[in-house]
């Protein structure tokens, strides 16, 4: 299973995400020390928190031999038809009976949960197996994914809903597209319309708001980058899990004992967007320099094709949408998505190359 390769196996892309991470790391503990933020206990585990999801993705990248990925893809599949018919049949159970009551109300529907603590992982759970499910014979998984995006509709959730349908039009791209690698650049006009389309939401609940939770961090995450510019207010200053068990000075400097959820008895959003930790911490540079990694990754799997672009464009898509309005990078969900991409990555020695046949028609023995 393990094959560890040599360093030079890393692309050049790769040397460079490593790079602008030190360079953000340097940043934080200038940041500390111009903010006054101290505790190396704290500033540590910050350390660890963001870098973990890149170990995760280099360990995938690199601990495993070429076509490991490929040969878990039937277990994969078999596991995920298995998830999701046994949550389908919850939520049927459920709706009728509702052993997991739930009191939200979103778009119009009860939010379920079912035996998740919250919709996002239910949502997210249901997506990573449908992920699965169209890397091989996707047309006989319809019903199955069919059922997933019963299960999301049902959870609820603006981001599941965006990201269901754009996993359907990247299946629908692999089926009837002559060239199976999908350019990067295709995303432009979608994104922008998205942007358009939702920006008013977007105004109202990262930006402009006085009762939003988010736009409070995100408000407060600007200021700080003023404050302390250019390094930003450092490790454990702002918006992370260390911040939030060390209650960062910062939180009384701009009064935030005084709102729901932001205080040291009740802290529940006070780490509620990674993007907003971000810019308060590292600053503006800190920020281009994560902008840029992101923008590395993009560029890597647009060099892929096939199910592996696919596959890792849509994971890679919901991880930094989620950015926003999670420390997604910092939980499980986030390790699991890059460590999956790298093993995605380390699939094939050379650039895949896949026919329509190998994702949409049933092989011939």
């Amino acid at each position: 299973m393990f094959q560890l390769k040599q360093p030079k196996a890393l692309m050049t892309q790769e040397y460079l995400v490593i790079a602008l991470l030190l360079i953000i790391i340097v940043l934080g503990l200038f940041g500390n020390r111009v903010a006054n933020v101290y505790g190396w206990t704290f500033i540590v585990l910050d350390i660890w928190s963001i870098c973990k999801c890149f170990i995760a993705y280099f360990f995938g990248r690199l601990a495993f031999r070429p076509g490991f990925f490929s040969s878990q893809i039937n277990g994969l599949v078999l596991y995920s038809k298995w998830v999701i018919g046994v949550l389908f049949l919850l939520l049927l159970v459920n709706l009728v009976y509702p052993i997991w009551p739930s009191t939200e109300i979103r778009m119009g529907i009860k939010t379920q949960y079912l035996i998740f603590p919250h919709a996002t992982y239910l949502s997210a759970t249901v997506f990573f197996c449908m992920l699965f499910l169209g890397l091989k014979n996707v047309r006989y998984h319809i019903p199955f994914l069919a059922m997933g995006g019963i299960l999301i509709f049902f959870a609820a959730r603006n981001k599941g809903l965006i990201f269901i349908g754009i996993y359907f039009f990247m299946l629908l791209f692999q089926h009837y597209a002559k060239k199976k690698s999908f350019k990067i650049s295709y995303l432009i006009l979608p994104v922008i319309t998205l942007i358009a389309s939702f920006w008013e939401i977007i105004d109202t609940r990262l930006l402009s708001s006085t009762t939003s939770a988010r736009s409070l961090l995100y408000q407060a995450a600007f200021k700080i980058a003023d404050m302390y510019a250019p390094f930003g207010a450092g490790f454990a200053s702002f918006g992370s899990g260390s911040s939030v068990k060390n209650y960062s000075h910062l939180y009384d400097k701009f009064r935030f004992y005084e709102y729901y959820g932001f205080t040291r008895e009740n802290p529940q959003y006070l780490n509620d967007s990674f993007i907003a930790m971000f810019i308060a911490q590292f600053g503006y540079i800190g920020t281009a320099c994560f902008a840029l990694i992101l923008l590395i990754f993009l560029l890597m799997i647009n060099r892929r094709s096939g199910r592996i672009q696919a596959f890792t464009l849509v994971l890679f898509l919901y991880a930094v949408t989620s950015l926003f309005t999670e420390l997604y990078l910092t939980t499980s969900l986030g390790i699991i998505t890059f460590f999956l991409i790298g093993i995605a990555f380390g699939d094939e020695k050379e650039k895949p190359r896949l026919r329509k046949d190998d994702l949409w028609k049933k092989p011939l023995h």
